[in-house]
């Protein structure tokens, strides 16, 4: 049964990730309103607040926050763990990056045109 809140779109982007004085790298596998899928080798415990810098396609960088909710291993992955993260503060440039994301899936049909 689903359980997500929002829709989740697939995007793949390199992370840099900020827990406990220590900084570690991964990659961002889906994204939403407020939730990221984030694959590492950095065994981080549920609950632990986490800094994010997303790295975008045009070379800017999002800076978030949040709150690792879920964790999996990733047994058939070259990287060990998957990370549910729930979001609690975004800047206006993921804000922003996220819209586009939503509004390339809109049908074009449904696209006033006047």
């Amino acid at each position: 049964m689903e359980q997500r809140k929002e829709r989740r779109i697939s995007k793949k982007l390199y992370v840099q990730l900020y827990s406990d004085k220590k900084f570690f790298s991964g990659l961002l596998n889906d994204l939403s309103k407020n939730g990221l899928f984030i694959q590492c080798n950095r065994d981080i415990p549920i609950g632990a607040v986490i800094d994010i810098e997303i790295f975008m396609p045009d070379k800017s960088t999002a800076v978030l926050t949040g709150i690792v909710r879920r964790k999996m291993d990733m047994p058939k992955s070259h990287i060990k763990y998957g990370l549910a993260i729930e979001l609690s503060k975004q800047d206006a440039l993921y804000a922003t990056f996220l819209a586009s994301l939503l509004y390339e899936l809109i049908p074009k049909y449904c696209i006033n045109k006047d």
